[in-house]
């Protein structure tokens, strides 16, 4: 067997593996007991994942298979890989509009909503679309002809344009000419009727003739263009002058500007097009054929997102969550006293992140404390967090912020709020040469009357008070001097020149994160060699390291049950026999992201051994580029009550039977399927199991209540 055999036979291909993770998001869509806006919302989901997978992965995988991009880390074979993907992408593109085009257009007509067509406007439509069309579209469309003297434009990534061929009035050779559609909300609400809407590029199609006077169109079609969106940077190390900060500022800068620029990587067509105009347009973005992707329906769904907001009807969306609060609001009057009197965990959005934005609040307003230290990776655009840094800041207290200005696809916001937290006096830091600082780390520094206390946050998801609502994540309270000490340490080590430190509690990519977990895994194998109970289970989002997967491989073989809970790719093959028959996977995919990371290990030593399991929660996945090429941090969790609360979370996962899908040996995700009597929701199940831990009750939803979960092991 060859090297290239054995890789294919012991790993799925990552990139299919995450078409598969967004096969299970149409899945959600296409499911009928969802309420219809959740399923709307579903399928607008897909089409946001699948622009960023072209934008990055394709995108990524076109150039190895040009010879582009050099294969260091690649493994597999690229042209062959490139062919199985676009195949795999334009299946999942079909089914979508299937979806949408048989299933959730006409229940959204059923319920009294829908977006016409040109061809099905009445004449009051298309008399109110043409006086919008005067009013507010025409006077900001540019009309771009391309001629030897007008070169083909730079379209925008992603925007919907506008293709047409024009034959002039005069006689004379057609001639083609492009208008950009104007981006923003796409869904216009026609007069004639309520529940009615048409798209902003449909308008623009049906009126474009007035751009052109003296010609006719003859051709026109809508299509959308997805560039490169890898944002490259010189990771060298520079000469360490005053000056590197501000080079990587602007470096990053322009890079967003050239992402925007990038090479097209994918040409999307509404069905029918032309195929004159079809070979233009190929022609002059230099694409081949293969990349064109037919779209049976409108443009870029994303538009969903925008038409539920327009839809009034909470009949039609998923009953209001409200989050528990906790803890209790005359215990976390003084946010430092209740730290102090004993740590605990909150998990996001069961229970409310506000508890984060409070403690930030509160240190910016406390005249004992004396500095504030934070990691932000993705915060948002209005970030209550950064603005009572600022204000910290401006109090006069030490604030030092490493800012992540590399975060994809969030660097321009990242970029406004470093500089208007460099103009209040914080101390900036913009990442690190060479690695992406994707670790959640919140450390406060206080004045008490028994001396200077560390205040401690860690958490699995960003410090994002939007995203927190949606992502399932958790955070980490402690005012544990042996945490304090490291996070302290990783700290100096992140702003400043200091060796390595040896770790109490924490492990850190790329130091010792990944010699961390094969140490527990390879633990956890030697017990189940010498006959002893030995099992594993992992959540997190994403499995894509080989080495990993070859020491659960290894553990597996050693007679080491392994249960893995993955949302996203995950390349490992689970019930291979002789390789990986202890191993089961499995993915949740719901109502909300799933995204918290745990990490569970037995550690059942000898009988008289009092031996307790590695119980952590980190910023990190098992993936390379989290264990190698980032700075993250797990924290090893030791308070029995917070052990026992993850190992709750965990077994709550594993014994889900309606959001769970398994994994089987040749790549196929299975649904499970609950009984009439005993459905075992994950989501459902976390809302009681938050309100039980935070001591409060919740009246129990019918078939879907709170059972008691078995601890793992």
């Amino acid at each position: 067997m060859d090297d290239k055999a054995g890789v294919a036979q012991r790993y799925f291909n990552r990139e299919l593996s995450w078409l598969a993770f967004n096969r299970r998001v149409l899945e959600e869509a296409e499911d009928g007991a969802k309420p219809l806006l959740e399923r709307t919302k579903f399928l607008a989901i897909v089409s946001s994942n699948l622009d960023e997978f072209v934008m990055v992965r394709l995108a990524e995988l076109r150039g190895l298979a040009r010879g582009e991009i050099p294969l260091e880390r690649y493994v597999g074979e690229p042209k062959r890989d490139l062919v199985e993907v676009r195949a795999a992408m334009q299946r999942l593109v079909v089914d979508q509009y299937r979806c949408w085009n048989s299933q959730l257009r006409p229940a959204l007509l059923a319920a009294g909503f829908q977006i016409v067509v040109a061809a099905d406007w009445t004449d009051a439509d298309r008399e109110s679309l043409r006086k919008l069309y005067s009013d507010m579209l025409e006077p900001v469309l540019t009309p771009l002809a391309v001629d030897p003297t007008r070169p083909f434009p730079m379209l925008p990534n992603r925007g919907i344009c506008v293709a047409v061929q024009l034959v002039p009035a005069a006689g004379g050779a057609p001639r083609n000419a492009l208008i950009a559609v104007p981006g923003g909300n796409r869904v216009v609400a026609l007069t004639a009727g309520s529940g009615r809407f048409a798209l902003v590029e449909d308008v623009v199609m049906a009126f474009a003739e007035g751009l052109f006077p003296g010609y006719r169109i003859s051709g026109r079609c809508l299509f959308r263009v997805t560039r490169d969106g890898s944002l490259d940077m010189d990771d060298d190390v520079t000469d360490g002058s005053d000056d590197q900060s501000t080079d990587l500022l602007s470096e990053i800068e322009q890079g967003l500007t050239n992402r925007e620029q990038g090479q097209p990587v994918r040409l999307e067509l509404v069905a029918g097009s032309e195929p004159g105009i079809t070979a233009w347009l190929l022609g002059r973005m230099e694409l081949d054929a293969d990349e064109i992707v037919s779209i049976d329906g409108p443009l870029d769904l994303t538009a969903l997102f925008a038409l539920n907001e327009r839809i009034g009807r909470d009949d039609l969306r998923e009953p209001a969550m409200p989050a528990l609060s906790y803890p209790p609001a005359d215990e976390w009057e003084d946010p430092f006293a209740r730290i102090r009197a004993g740590e605990f965990l909150l998990h996001h959005p069961f229970q409310a992140f506000q508890p984060v934005i409070d403690l930030v609040a509160a240190a910016a307003a406390d005249p004992r404390v004396l500095a504030i230290k934070q990691t932000l990776y993705r915060v948002s655009g209005e970030s209550p967090l950064v603005k009572s840094l600022i204000a910290a800041a401006r109090a006069g207290k030490q604030v030092t912020v490493l800012i992540e200005l590399k975060a994809r696809f969030d660097e321009a916001t990242n970029i406004r709020w470093a500089r208007r937290l460099e103009d209040a006096g914080a101390h900036v830091i913009y990442g690190l040469v060479g690695y992406k600082v994707h670790a959640k780390l919140l450390m406060i520094i206080r004045r008490d009357d028994d001396g200077i206390c560390r205040y401690v946050h860690l958490g699995t998801g960003n410090y994002n008070d939007k995203t927190a609502r949606l992502y399932t994540d958790l955070s980490y309270f402690t005012a544990n001097e042996a945490v304090g000490r490291d996070v302290a340490a990783l700290f100096n080590m992140l702003t400043g020149y200091s060796r390595p430190p040896e770790f109490e509690r924490l492990a850190v990519a790329p130091l010792n994160l990944r010699s961390s977990f094969n140490a527990w895994i390879r633990r956890e194998a030697e017990h189940a060699k010498a006959g002893r109970p030995a099992r594993i289970i992992a959540k997190f989002n994403s499995m894509v390291d080989q080495e990993i997967c070859d020491e659960l491989y290894a553990a597996s073989q050693a007679g080491v049950q392994i249960d893995l809970i993955v949302r996203g790719m995950c390349i490992l093959r689970p019930g291979v026999p002789g390789l990986s028959e202890n191993i089961r996977v499995r993915s949740l995919v719901g109502r909300f992201l799933e995204h918290h990371r745990i990490y569970w290990f037995a550690n059942k030593g000898e009988a008289k051994v009092t031996s307790r399991p590695v119980v952590a929660i980190a910023s990190a996945d098992w993936m390379s580029r989290n264990l190698d090429r980032r700075v993250e941090c797990l924290v090893r969790i030791e308070d029995e009550r917070l052990q026992e609360r993850l190992e709750n979370l965990l077994t709550i996962c594993l014994e889900d039977n309606v959001q769970a899908r398994v994994l089987a040996a040749d790549g196929t995700y299975t649904r499970l399927q609950p009984g009439e009597d005993d459905p075992r929701p994950a989501n459902e199940r976390f809302r009681a199991e938050a309100a039980s831990a935070a001591g409060t009750s919740i009246r129990r939803k019918q078939g879907a209540g709170f059972k008691p979960v078995r601890k793992p092991g």
